[in-house]
């Protein structure tokens, strides 16, 4: 511990030193960062990593609406929307299918247009589609409440059970009410957990709304966990009440976008530091890394999670082979549940089509992971077989930031929406 401490210190210093306070911050190769940038051809000034959703959309020439919607246990979610391309539809052109998207923990909707013309939003956009881009409950795009104050530690009071049961319901009724179609929802890692806790609290509901979810390394069973980190969260239990009281509940794991700013830019040697701690939990992949897009993606793929939510994804580590509610403990769950333990989420209730996607180099998402997931949902809603992507080293971030992106994996997307 003290390695890492003292590490992050060393970085930081040298950081403030050798910072020159150039104003293109990407450049098309690595080697690039250690020259004069702002007299070197290769490299650029890109405003995204200072933009948000709304503003990066604009800036690459697409029309944007802006949408506030509240949950029924008061959070107050912003969802944006791209209905078309960069040039307006005709009349005649018929009503474009809506995607929704849903980011991963401690990322935001940024994290689906933040690597350019490589974006998921945007190719979907591109590719004819009606593309929201929603989030969930304490991220910067949902970080006000009707009564609650984000200091307060009530309003950090919530799991990825309260996601799915309150957020995701008051999203997709936003886009069906608008859109008056059936949804496709595309979910990566949290953001496919959510999927399922929606899909199995209101089936019905979801089968009327949703024609199908394409889930992107899904987190739901998490037992077969690879990550050096777990044998961090065999502590968390007693770590957590410590965290909870000095940060009334909220927790940056990818540390918030200021510091990262600091410790991650401008050099490469500091970005590869950061995604080492990344590539920890995620899996190691150093080449698709994009010298490009980096910058920017390390400094905007990073938001709060609750530390309720980490404690209930660590459960699912530690716990064994459940997909359940939130384990508050014997006499609490009798309290809350009405039984001993938390109620399991039954996924023999799903009833929309799913499409699972893997990689072989996810440390959280494994091969057994997302098996056992599989083979616990109704066949009638598994029209097609597990997708793998075709590239061994692929691992849990690569899902929104790898160089190869599109050609492993997007394209794949462009075309299984097509089937449903």
């Amino acid at each position: 511990m003290r390695w890492i401490l003292f590490s992050a210190i060393v970085v930081i210093i040298l950081s403030l030193y050798l910072f020159k306070g150039y104003r293109n911050n990407v450049c098309k190769t690595f080697s690039d960062y250690y020259t004069n940038t702002d007299h070197n051809e290769n490299c650029y000034y890109n405003p995204d990593a200072h933009l948000k959703v709304d503003e990066i959309v604009k800036r690459r020439g697409y029309p944007v609406e802006v949408h506030n919607i509240t949950t029924e246990d008061g959070y107050i979610i912003t969802v944006f929307r791209i209905p078309f391309g960069k040039k307006k539809p005709s009349i005649k052109e018929k009503a474009r299918q809506p995607v929704f998207l849903l980011h991963g923990g401690v990322f935001n909707s940024e994290s689906y247009i933040n690597i350019g013309n490589k974006s998921l939003g945007f190719l979907l956009v591109d590719a004819g589609y009606d593309v929201w881009l929603g989030t969930f409950r304490g991220t910067k795009y949902a970080r006000n409440h009707k009564s609650l104050s984000t200091t307060e530690r009530d309003f950090w009071n919530f799991s990825f059970h309260e996601m799915g049961i309150y957020d995701i319901p008051a999203q997709i009724d936003l886009v069906s009410d608008i859109t008056k179609q059936e949804i496709i929802y595309i979910g990566y890692s949290l953001g496919a957990t959510n999927a399922f806790v929606y899909g199995v609290t209101y089936p019905e509901t979801a089968r009327k709304k949703i024609k199908a979810f394409i889930c992107l390394a899904p987190a739901a069973f998490l037992y077969e966990w690879k990550s050096p980190t777990k044998h961090i969260l065999r502590f968390w239990s007693y770590i957590e009440p410590i965290a909870e009281y000095f940060t009334n509940g909220i927790l940056y794991l990818r540390l918030p976008h200021k510091l990262r700013s600091i410790l991650c830019l401008p050099y490469p040697f500091q970005m590869d530091i950061c995604q080492f701690v990344d590539m920890l939990l995620w899996g190691f992949d150093y080449e698709q890394s994009d010298p490009e897009t980096l910058p920017i993606t390390l400094i905007q793929n990073s938001d709060a999670i609750s530390i309720k939510t980490f404690s209930h994804i660590s459960q699912l580590v530690i716990n064994g082979r459940k997909f359940q509610q939130f384990d508050y403990g014997q006499n609490k769950n009798k309290e809350m549940y009405g039984t001993k333990e938390p109620p399991i989420y039954n996924l023999t209730e799903f009833r929309v089509p799913v499409y699972l996607i893997r990689s072989e180099n996810d440390f959280l998402v494994t091969k057994e992971n997302i098996e056992k997931l599989n083979s616990s949902l109704p066949e009638k809603v598994k029209p097609y077989d597990i997708y793998v992507v075709r590239n061994e080293r692929f691992n849990h971030g690569d899902f929104v930031i790898a160089r190869d992106v599109v050609p492993l994996l997007y394209n794949h997307i462009l075309d299984i929406i097509t089937k449903f």
